[in-house]
C-alpha cells in the first residue's frame, strides 16, 4: 500500500511540474509575441492600412461630383477683392465622406482577409539574434466596427493678402491582431488633403479663429 501511495504521489508531483512548466512556457512565449507585435508588427500593419486609406480616398475622389473641386466651397468677394463669404456645400462634402468611408471599409476588410503579416517563430524566444530565423507565424487581422470619417478645413497665411485654404478627410480605424489567447488592438488615424485653394484677397480674421460651421485653425 505504501509503495502504491508513493508511486501515486510521485506521479502527481511529476504532473504538477509538467503542468507548471507548460503554463510558464506558454506565458513566456505569449509575452514575447506581444512584445514583438508592439515593436515591429504594429508599424508594418499601420503602414499598410494607411496605404489602403489613401488609395480609398483617391478612389472616391474619382466620382463625378468631385472632379470639379470648386463644388466643395463657394467663395465670394466684394468690389475691393476682399473675401466676404466662404460657404461649404455640405451635400457634396457629405457625399464624399460617405464614399470615402464605404471604399475604406471594403478595402480594409479585404486587406485583413488577404494580408500576410508574418513574424518568425524564433521571435518567441525574445532574442534579437534569433529573430530572423525559422518559419513564419501569420497574424490574423480583423477590422473592428465601422471606419469613422470626418472632414476639417484649415486656413493658413501664405503671404500678403494670400491665404492657403485646405480641406482634409480624416479617417479612424481600429484593427485587431489575433495572438494566442490575446487580442492586440491597433488604432490607425490618417489625414489626406482633398481640396486646396490659394485665396488672393483679405480673409476676415474670424475664419482663422472660430465659427462658420468649419473646423478652422490659424
Amino acid at each position: 500500500m505504501r509503495v502504491r501511495k508513493r508511486t501515486k504521489f510521485k506521479a502527481l508531483i511529476v504532473f504538477v511540474i509538467l503542468a507548471v512548466t507548460f503554463v510558464a512556457g506558454f506565458v513566456y512565449v505569449r509575452k514575447n509575441l506581444i512584445e514583438y507585435t508592439d515593436k515591429y508588427a504594429k508599424g508594418l500593419i499601420t503602414t499598410r492600412v494607411v496605404d489602403v486609406l489613401n488609395n480609398s480616398t483617391t478612389q472616391a475622389l474619382e466620382g463625378e461630383w468631385f472632379q470639379d473641386k470648386s463644388n466643395f466651397y463657394e467663395i465670394r468677394y466684394d468690389n475691393e477683392g476682399n473675401v466676404t463669404l466662404i460657404s461649404a456645400d455640405m451635400v457634396v462634402i457629405n457625399a464624399l465622406m460617405r464614399d470615402v468611408a464605404a471604399f475604406s471599409q471594403t478595402n480594409v476588410n479585404q486587406m485583413c482577409k488577404k494580408e500576410d503579416v508574418q513574424v518568425p517563430y524564433s521571435s518567441i524566444f525574445g532574442s534579437s539574434l534569433l529573430a530572423n530565423y525559422g518559419g513564419k507565424y501569420t497574424f490574423n487581422l480583423e477590422l473592428l466596427g465601422n471606419i469613422q470619417c470626418n472632414y476639417r478645413t484649415t486656413f493658413q497665411s501664405a503671404g500678403v493678402n494670400q491665404t492657403l485654404m485646405c480641406m482634409y478627410i480624416d479617417l479612424y480605424v481600429d484593427i485587431s491582431v489575433m495572438l494566442p489567447l490575446h487580442v492586440e488592438n491597433i488604432k490607425v488615424e490618417n489625414s489626406m488633403v482633398v481640396y486646396q485653394n490659394l485665396i488672393v484677397g483679405k480673409v476676415p480674421d474670424f475664419y482663422f479663429q472660430s465659427g462658420n460651421g468649419l473646423d478652422l485653425v490659424g
